[in-house]
C-alpha cells in the first residue's frame, strides 16, 4: 500500500465512521419511534446496515494497522 492508497483508506474510514454514527444516533432512534427512518429504512434494515458497516470498518482498520512505513 503506497501513501496515496493509505490516505484514500483513511478518508474512506472517516466517511464510514460518520455514516455509522448517523445510523446509530439518528436513523435508528427515528425508526425505533416512528417505524421508519428519515431515509425510509426499518429498524431491522438499520441493524443490518450497522453490522455491515462495522465489519467494513474493522477490515479497513486491520489493513491500516498492518501498514508499515
Amino acid at each position: 500500500m503506497d501513501e496515496l492508497q493509505y490516505e484514500q483508506e483513511i478518508t474512506l474510514l472517516g466517511q464510514l465512521r460518520a455514516r455509522l454514527q448517523r445510523l446509530e444516533e439518528t436513523e435508528y432512534m427515528t425508526a425505533y419511534y416512528k417505524g421508519y427512518s428519515s431515509s425510509g429504512m426499518t429498524v431491522e434494515e438499520i441493524k443490518v446496515a450497522i453490522e455491515e458497516l462495522s465489519q467494513e470498518i474493522q477490515l479497513i482498520e486491520e489493513q491500516l494497522a498492518g501498514h508499515e512505513w
